[in-house]
C-alpha cells in the first residue's frame, strides 16, 4: 500500500500500518512540543489559602451558627405538633444572635447559617403568635355571640 500523502519534511515515512502518525515536532522531540521523552514533569507546590492566624486553612465553622439552623429547621415539624416548636425556634434565635456575635469577635466561618437560624426562627415565632392570635379570636366569637342575644 502507498502513502497517499507521499514523503516530505513534515511527513516522514510511517510504518504505522497506514495509520497517520501523532503530531511530531520538526525540532525534535515526542508527541507534545517541548516534551522530550524521559523528561520528568516539573512539580510545582500545591497552593494552599491560608487565613492570617489560622496555619494551614480556613477557620472552622461556629457551632452556635450549626445549632441555631438546626434548631430552627427542627421547630418546622416541631411547631405542628400544638406548638412545641416555640421552644426551639426560640432557641435558634438566641444561638443565632450569639454566634454572630462570636463570628465578628473571632472571624469563624458559618455567618450563612446563623443567618438562616435568625430567619426562619423568627418566621416560625411570628407564625405561631399569629395561630395564637387567630385561636384566641375564634374561641372568643362563640362566646361573644352568645352573650349578645
Amino acid at each position: 500500500m502507498t502513502d497517499p500523502y507521499g514523503s516530505g519534511p513534515h511527513n516522514p515515512p510511517s510504518d504505522s500500518g497506514g495509520f497517520p502518525r501523532p503530531y511530531q515536532s520538526s525540532y525534535g522531540g515526542g508527541i507534545y512540543p517541548g516534551y522530550q521523552p524521559g523528561q520528568q514533569y516539573q512539580q510545582y507546590p500545591q497552593y494552599q489559602p491560608v487565613v492570617p492566624g489560622y496555619p494551614g486553612g480556613h477557620p472552622p465553622n461556629n457551632g452556635m451558627a450549626i445549632a441555631s439552623m438546626v434548631l430552627s429547621l427542627a421547630a418546622i415539624p416541631l411547631s405542628c405538633a400544638w406548638g412545641f416548636g416555640l421552644v426551639p425556634a426560640i432557641l435558634g434565635v438566641v444561638f443565632g444572635h450569639v454566634a454572630k456575635k462570636q463570628m465578628r469577635r473571632d472571624g469563624s466561618y458559618g455567618d450563612g447559617m446563623a443567618t438562616a437560624g435568625l430567619v426562619v426562627g423568627y418566621c416560625l415565632i411570628g407564625l405561631m403568635a399569629a395561630g395564637v392570635v387567630l385561636l384566641v379570636i375564634g374561641l372568643s366569637l362563640p362566646l361573644m355571640s352568645a352573650g349578645s342575644m
